[in-house]
């Protein structure tokens, strides 16, 4: 543990002074009187997601890579040492000691995100350190075409320092770095004049201390979750507006992030675009966010290589006369598996017959037919089980909200006389209308609490806030604060100590790589395994160590789990089926490795 702390004291610093760095670059200055480094912390994951992703066109992220990127920040420092004041460096260090103990109590003898993590998360972030680009990478699993941003952003920290354990640490920072901002900003930030930014920041804090505060929690869901409530809180300090050529471009590339991190949270684009259109910035040409133009450039570039669309798996953005992509049902690649098989499987369909995994979903057409159609659905089975997901997101999040309102309630001063607005002013009203846009796009599509509680929380907020105006006028200001820190102050050390009671209890694990999470199965990794088998496609199976049920194809060792098992951070390129290694064959070219359908 006393390595992890270690570890995050040095990932923070370096990911503070990049965040740091490109603000400079950027001209930007952001909240700079609060000592807010947790904010740059947030650009520093950002523009390292960037790097990462751009670097893998022509590299791997391999250990020189990871560590000639990690040491520029500090190159940096060193450089501009004379101008930055002995203030700032204490401010820096006392930030990532604190930043770092959170951390480790976050992060330690937890588990990763199962079994997503195990399927596609880690395997993937496997690949971006062993390979340059992987072209068609998406036929060995289709997951794979819907990774995040960020498993880009946990291949870097896999270095000479970290190693393997490394790719654990973004994703703790990110939560740490989120809480620690919007703390700052309510007890800090001088919002006496906007009473709905506080309120929100103090739901926010309760809503990631409530439902976020497990790093086993944190897939690909919570990251684009936090970057959307971010958003929302530029957008507060901005007063909505963009006059600004830089305000401008910032909330461009927050929502731009939001989406990389989860299609789904492309409904953050909607943001700065209708203000770029109603504003009819386009006829000023310092208004083109040309970063954010090149960073979704390059993302849609990579999705073409590896899967061959631009925004996997929606079929329109697919190109069929790419060697490595086909929509033809036979293929695991086709987009429309994939798309079908995530909203059937959203909406409970794999749990009617049987818990059917993805390799079978293609039977029992005419079933998805009728399941699917004018809402069938939305039946008890569905309520019983998916609509919970949903709930359990929001319920206690409401009654927590009720609770605190009922406090209020009770110390108002009943002499103040003050109207009741129901209605948002218009500001407020467009985040109101967002929100329920993308809670009923969720509804509609994919109705997982997990993929739109951005979007619930923000709605709740939206419809509560009217109630808790009314009663803070009637409270006072400064009393209503009180109350909101002292409940705050309460959920803090409740959480710490499940956190905290969870690394006592595993203490007595032995699996590899303890304290860290369990990036690989049971207790050890899986080592190398020399081969010699002939081209094309072959399988044989091995089973090591009780780990997991590898398969191996052809000379350059690609690797299969089995479906009980999970991939997770082992050897790479891995798949969890088999039953498609007949359907392509493997190039390899200037050291790029292609896969090339057999149409």
């Amino acid at each position: 543990m006393i390595e992890i702390l270690i570890f995050f004291f040095i990932s923070s610093l370096c990911t503070v002074l990049t965040g740091a760095l490109f603000l400079k670059i950027y001209s930007i200055q952001v909240s700079d009187s609060n000592f807010n480094l947790s904010e740059k912390g947030l650009y520093g994951l950002l523009i390292i997601s960037f790097l990462s992703l751009f670097l893998n066109f022509f590299f791997k992220i391999d250990h020189f890579i990871t560590c000639l990127l990690f040491i520029l920040p500090f190159i940096y420092l060193l450089s501009e040492r004379k101008k930055i004041s002995s203030k700032f460096l204490y401010k820096l260090i006392l930030h990532s000691l604190i930043i770092s103990t959170v951390a480790t109590i976050f992060i330690s003898f937890d588990n990763v995100n199962r079994p997503d993590a195990g399927i596609y998360h880690l395997p993937y972030t496997k690949i971006i350190n062993d390979y340059k680009i992987f072209i068609g990478v998406v036929n060995l699993n289709p997951l794979y075409g819907a990774t995040s941003i960020f498993q880009y952003t946990s291949a870097f920290y896999n270095n000479f320092l970290f190693n393997d354990v490394g790719i654990t640490i973004p994703l703790a920072l990110l939560a740490i770095y989120f809480i620690d901002y919007f703390i700052r900003e309510f007890f800090l930030s001088n919002s006496d004049t906007n009473k709905f930014y506080r309120f929100y920041c103090f739901a926010i804090i309760s809503y990631f201390l409530l439902e976020m505060n497990r790093y086993s929690d944190y897939g690909n869901d919570n990251p684009a979750h936090i970057y959307f409530f971010y958003l929302i809180s530029v957008l507060f300090k901005n007063k909505f507006s963009f006059k600004n050529v830089i305000d401008f471009k910032i909330v461009s590339l927050i929502s731009l992030f939001c989406f990389l991190n989860k299609v789904f949270l492309g409904i953050a684009l909607l943001i700065p675009t209708i203000f770029w259109i109603k504003n009819k910035l386009f006829k000023s040409f310092k208004f083109y966010p040309f970063f954010s133009i090149f960073f979704l450039f390059i993302w849609c570039l990579k999705n073409i290589l590896i899967s061959g669309c631009a925004i996997y798996p929606i079929k329109s953005t697919c190109n069929e006369n790419l060697s490595w992509y086909s929509n033809k049902p036979e293929f695991r690649i086709a987009s429309k598996n994939l798309s079908e098989f995530s909203e059937l499987h959203a909406k409970g369909w794999t749990d009617i017959v049987d818990n059917i995994g993805y390799e079978n979903y293609s039977i029992k057409s005419n079933e998805k037919k009728i399941f699917m159609r004018n809402f069938n659905w939305l039946n008890a089975d569905y309520i019983s089980r998916h609509s919970f997901t949903i709930r359990k997101k929001v319920d206690i999040f409401i009654l927590y909200l009720f609770f605190v309102l009922s406090i209020i309630v009770f110390f108002r001063d009943k002499k103040k006389k003050i109207k009741f607005n129901w209605f948002l002013d218009k500001k407020h009203l467009n985040l109101f209308l967002l929100s329920l846009f993308g809670v009923l796009v969720l509804f509609y599509k994919f109705p997982v609490g997990r993929y739109g509680s951005s979007y619930l929380s923000l709605l709740i907020i939206s419809l509560l806030y009217p109630f808790f105006s009314f009663f803070i006028e009637q409270c006072s200001f400064k009393r209503s604060k009180k109350i909101f820190s002292l409940f705050l102050i309460i959920l803090l050390p409740v959480v710490l100590g499940k956190n905290l009671n969870r690394i006592y209890g595993g203490f007595n694990s032995n699996y590899y790589s303890a304290p860290w999470p369990r990036i690989y199965e049971n207790s050890s990794k899986i080592t190398d395994l020399n081969s010699n088998n002939n081209y094309p496609v072959t399988y044989q199976s091995i089973n090591k160590n009780n780990v997991i049920d590898i398969y191996f194809v052809n000379h350059d060792n690609f690797w299969m789990s089995d479906r009980k098992k999970l991939c997770l951070y082992n050897k790479s390129p891995c798949s969890q089926t088999s039953e498609n290694f007949h359907t392509f064959n493997v190039s390899k070219k200037y050291n790029y490795y292609k896969i090339n359908l057999i149409k």
